[in-house]
C-alpha cells in the first residue's frame, strides 16, 4: 500500500490541531523516521545530551513514560476519583501503607509467601498443561 506524501506544513498543522485519528493505521508501514522533522532530531539530541543518555534510551524512556501516564489516566482509580490530585494523594498514601506493612513482615515470612506464590503459579500452569494434553 502506497501513501501519498504529505507536505511538512500539513503534518505540522495536523500535529498542532490534534486532528490526527490515532485509531486509524496512519503510515504504520512507513518507517517512523520518515515522519520526523529536523526540529525533532534537534530536540532529541538536546534532551539525550542533557540527560547524558543515548538517543535510543531517550526515546525508549519517553515511550515508557507516555505509556505509564496513559495507564494512570485510564486507571479504575482515576475513573472512580474524578480529581487527579486526589487520586495521586490516594496512590501515594497507599504506597506508604504498603511499604510500612512490608517493613513489619520478617524475611522468613516474605520468603515463605514468595515460595507459596511461586508454587501456586507453577501448580496452576501444570494443571492447565495437563488438561490441554490429549
Amino acid at each position: 500500500m502506497q501513501y501519498a506524501p504529505e507536505s511538512t506544513r500539513t503534518k505540522a498543522k495536523r500535529r498542532i490541531s490534534g486532528s490526527e485519528d490515532v485509531s486509524v493505521d496512519h503510515g504504520l508501514a512507513i518507517p517512523v523516521w520518515l515522519h520526523a522533522t529536523q526540529s525533532f532530531y534537534k530536540k532529541l539530541n538536546r534532551i539525550a545530551k542533557q540527560c547524558e543518555i543515548s538517543r535510543y534510551d531517550a526515546l525508549s524512556r519517553g515511550l515508557d513514560a507516555l505509556l505509564r501516564e496513559h495507564q494512570i489516566q485510564t486507571s479504575p482509580l482515576n475513573k472512580a476519583i474524578k480529581s487527579p490530585g486526589q487520586s495521586e494523594v490516594f496512590r501515594r498514601t497507599m504506597g506508604q501503607v504498603s511499604r510500612k506493612y512490608w517493613a513489619t513482615v520478617s524475611v522468613e515470612e516474605k520468603r515463605a509467601r514468595g515460595q507459596r506464590s511461586a508454587l501456586a503459579r507453577w501448580n496452576g500452569k501444570s494443571s492447565v498443561d495437563r488438561t490441554e494434553q490429549p
